[in-house]
């Protein structure tokens, strides 16, 4: 059994920022299973909306925190210990400014680089134990104006559209091949300039 967390904000308001690419991810995900797509239920003592789907023989589940962006630990840490699943089967997605629109990275373990959701899982977990894929949503604005840049919509839809369904597709990839096979065959391509292929 795995678990892929997206990061992001509950609530309508947030739901198509660049914050909340995570979550857009994790539906996309939830779309690879046929054409209903996967059926989230909130989970008050998770504080999460979870699925549970098979992905190439896989059971997944399927996390969008509700905790708000930086308690997202609180959550990942209810699943994992409910589950009793260990941090190296989690998978955790969210969006990166320090990466521009049209790149995703995968990346085996390692720090938060900043992003406060990241932060706080790796508090709650005790250690970088898990894996991610960042979704580039830069370039970054610095500063003071980072939080608002964060929470406003992707003026470029078509090429967002087309990040968070590549990196749908490294979700799946991380299931069966593991995060660095998946990070060689997924982080070198820019959207931006190519197409997927």
């Amino acid at each position: 059994m795995k678990v892929i967390v997206g990061l992001g904000n509950p609530g309508l308001e947030y739901y198509f920022t660049r914050h909340n690419a995570g979550f857009a991810v994790i539906d996309e995900v939830g779309r690879l299973k046929d054409s209903i797509g996967a059926q989230f239920s909130n989970k008050k003592n998770l504080y999460c909306d979870l699925a549970k789907i098979d992905l190439s023989g896989v059971e997944v589940i399927l996390v969008k925190p509700v905790t708000y962006m930086n308690d997202s630990g609180k959550s990942v840490q209810s699943v994992l210990n409910w589950f009793k699943i260990e941090p190296k089967d989690l998978l955790v997605i969210h969006d990166d400014v320090s990466l521009p629109l049209g790149r995703i990275r995968v990346q085996a373990q390692g720090g938060a680089g900043g992003q406060h959701g990241v932060e706080s899982i790796i508090q709650q977990l005790g250690g970088q134990g898990f894996d991610r894929i960042k979704v580039g949503v830069g370039p970054d604005p610095g500063g003071d104006v980072r939080g608002k840049y964060v929470l406003q919509v992707e003026p470029n839809s078509d090429l967002y559209n087309r990040c968070i369904k590549y990196a749908a597709q490294a979700a799946h990839g991380w299931l069966t091949a593991g995060a660095v096979e998946t990070a060689n065959k997924f982080n070198g391509l820019d959207l931006a300039v190519s197409e997927i292929q």
